[in-house]
């Protein structure tokens, strides 16, 4: 028996629209071949949750959404359909499905299991929870920050407006004024500052030096303190002593005999006296001075000529030639200039 044409077209048909939706659920991640654990969950927002949106368990892909439709009792909730790959994950009745930022761009589900011993069946409605995403949590951050800030910027117009009202132009040229004497000031308190330093520099040696002898002093004081006390001592029973009457007359003697002496040193000075006219006088050491010149120039003639003044020979006859003495080169040399003098 021939098949229709017809018959033939709608078969076609039939199979491409199968093989169409096959392909778009193997695309999608559903295989329709396969036994399939599908589970749902409610949510007032699924902002980034698409239809091939990954579902984690302790961030391990374990199956995909599958759909989102709206729930028909006209609440505007949103049911999210998803199905879980792995048989062997056991997923407790009490447990969440939350909607997470996996990474800054996309939302996944991830499935945080509960306490209760009970397991959810294919077909179950699990609690659906949200997080933020990442650009709702820096919003959430960001606009306090906005209303403090336009708060603040209120508050700083309208404190400048009060300061143009106060700020008129003498008072701006009297904190003109003022800021420059303070600049002045400043500057001036700045070059002092730098002549301070400088003269710090040079004289820091000389600075330490002296606390160097201070402190060397101090530690002498406190090693001869003993000894200072016992001086100190002896000087006050030395005052006690030279009070007196005794010490007072020796006192009035040396007194005299300052003035005698004083009245003697002052004769000398005047040349009074025989020591005086020595002390005064150069006469006598001029005439020892050429006495001694003369002695030295007889001694060495007595050395070089002693035929001179003793005769005495064993053997031989005398020396007839005399020598001529150092001395005798003196006077002959200073005859010779006396002779030359004009």
């Amino acid at each position: 028996m021939k098949i229709k044409r017809e018959y033939s077209i709608a078969l076609v048909v039939l199979g491409s629209l199968g093989l169409l939706i096959f392909g778009i659920n193997f695309l999608k991640g559903i295989d329709l071949l396969e036994r399939r654990n599908v589970y749902h969950a409610v949510y007032g927002d699924v902002s980034g949750v698409t239809g091939s949106s990954p579902v984690f368990y302790r961030g391990l892909k374990v199956g995909q959404v599958i759909r989102t439709q709206l729930m028909p009792d006209g609440s505007g909730r949103i049911v999210v359909s998803f199905q879980i790959d792995n048989d062997d994950l056991k997923v407790p009745r009490d447990s969440k499905v939350e909607i997470y930022s996996a990474d800054l761009f996309s939302r996944a589900l991830q499935i945080i299991p509960g306490m209760s011993k009970d397991l959810a069946s294919k077909g179950d409605t699990l609690v659906g929870d949200a997080q933020l995403s990442l650009t709702d949590a820096v919003g959430e951050q960001i606009d306090p920050l906005k209303r403090k800030a336009e708060h603040m910027l209120a508050n700083v117009d309208s404190v400048l407006s009060g300061l143009n009202r106060v700020l008129n132009d003498s008072a701006i040229g009297d904190i003109d004024a003022s800021f420059s004497s303070i600049r002045s000031t400043l500057e001036t308190f700045n070059a002092t500052s730098r002549r301070l330093d400088a003269m710090i520099a040079v004289e820091s040696q000389a600075v330490h030096s002296t606390l160097e002898n201070l402190r060397k002093v101090s530690e002498n004081l406190v090693a001869y303190n003993t000894h200072i006390a016992s001086i100190l001592q002896n000087m006050d029973t030395l005052s006690g002593t030279l009070s007196g009457a005794e010490v007072k007359q020796m006192v009035a003697d040396l007194n005299a005999s300052s003035a005698k002496l004083k009245g003697l040193m002052e004769g000398l000075e005047a040349g009074q006296g025989s020591l005086g006219q020595l002390m005064k006088n150069d006469t006598l050491y001029a005439n020892l001075e050429a006495a001694t010149h003369e002695l030295d120039l007889l001694l060495e003639d007595m050395r070089l000529n002693p035929n001179r003044y003793v005769h005495f020979s064993l053997f031989g006859k005398k020396d007839k030639q005399p020598k001529l003495s150092d001395s005798d080169i003196d006077r002959i040399a200073k005859a010779l200039r006396e002779a030359n003098k004009p």
